[in-house]
C-alpha cells in the first residue's frame, strides 16, 4: 500500500515539474519572439506579444535622473522611426511562473549596427491570457560602460 502511495506522489510531482518546465519554455519563447521582432522592427509581431496597457522603465545606474518611463505604444512608435540594426541578447535567465504570472530576469547586452551600445539587467513581467503569454511590463538597467564580455561571444557583423 505504501509503495502505491509513494509511486502516485512521485508521478504527480513529475507531472507538475514537466508542466512547470513547459510553462517556463513558453515564457522564454515569448521573450525570444519579442527580441526577434525588435531586431526585424516588426511592430505587428511585437504588438501581439505586448499588453497594450504595459509600461517599460529604463534605469541608468549612477545617474541621478529618475527611471525613464515608456508605454508599450510609445515603444512601438519609436521602433518604426529608425533603420539601425538592433540586437539584444540575454543569457542565464531566471524564470519564475506562478499560475498566469511570470517573471524573467537576465543580464543582457544591446548592439546597434553590430556595435555594443549598452548592457544591464532585464526584468520582464508576463501575464497569461487566452492568446498565451503577453509582456505586461519591463524594467531594465542601462550601463554605457563597464560592460563585461557576454558569454554568448562577440556579435557577428
Amino acid at each position: 500500500m505504501h509503495v502505491r502511495l509513494y509511486l502516485t506522489i512521485a508521478l504527480l510531482s513529475l507531472g507538475s515539474l514537466c508542466s512547470a518546465q513547459t510553462e517556463e519554455k513558453e515564457v522564454l519563447a515569448t521573450i525570444d519572439r519579442f527580441f526577434a521582432a525588435m531586431t526585424a522592427r516588426d511592430t505587428t509581431a511585437m504588438a501581439k506579444l505586448l499588453r497594450r496597457d504595459g509600461v517599460l522603465f529604463a534605469a541608468r545606474p549612477g545617474s541621478d535622473r529618475p527611471a525613464q518611463r515608456m508605454s508599450h505604444a510609445d515603444y512601438l512608435a519609436n521602433l518604426t522611426k529608425g533603420s539601425e540594426r538592433l540586437l539584444e541578447r540575454i543569457w542565464d535567465p531566471v524564470v519564475r511562473v506562478d499560475e498566469g504570472l511570470a517573471t524573467v530576469t537576465a543580464p543582457y547586452d544591446f548592439h546597434v549596427d553590430g556595435t555594443l551600445s549598452h548592457c544591464g539587467v532585464d526584468v520582464f513581467t508576463l501575464l497569461k491570457d487566452t492568446d498565451g503569454w503577453k509582456i505586461a511590463g519591463g524594467v531594465f538597467t542601462m550601463r554605457k560602460g563597464d560592460c563585461q564580455p557576454s558569454p554568448l561571444g562577440p556579435v557577428m557583423r
